[in-house]
């Protein structure tokens, strides 16, 4: 999947979760302020938002890391009781690259890898 279809997709799924956060009561107001913002600054959101579509993803995303490049993870989200909040935890699937290179980066830190 290139970098611009992970970005449609990733954009989508963000204006769906504000649709959803919306109808969810738990603070409605909040999520219209960001709403209001969104649709007075950027026309991109505005063209998503239009699709009306209203659902939590959790799907897969990419990571494109300046120096080891693509690293695929799985998200899982974790609302408070009333959804006001998420917690996105990313994990790698062992024994895949990406796994391999989230490891290397918990061993390199900030280090640059090139010079």
């Amino acid at each position: 999947m290139s970098t611009q279809e992970t970005h449609e997709r990733h954009g989508r799924a963000q204006a769906a979760r504000l649709r959803a956060a919306l109808t969810a009561g738990s603070d409605t107001p909040r999520a219209a302020r960001i709403l209001a913002e969104l649709q007075a600054h950027s026309p991109e959101f505005v063209r998503m938002w239009e699709l009306q579509e209203v659902a939590r993803y959790g799907d897969c995303k990419t990571i494109l890391h300046p120096e080891l490049g693509r690293i695929d993870v799985d998200p899982q989200l974790l609302y408070t009781e009333n959804r006001a909040q998420t917690l996105v935890v990313l994990t790698t699937r062992p024994g895949t690259e990406s796994h391999s290179k989230l490891e290397l980066l918990s061993v390199i830190g900030h280090q640059q890898l090139t010079p």
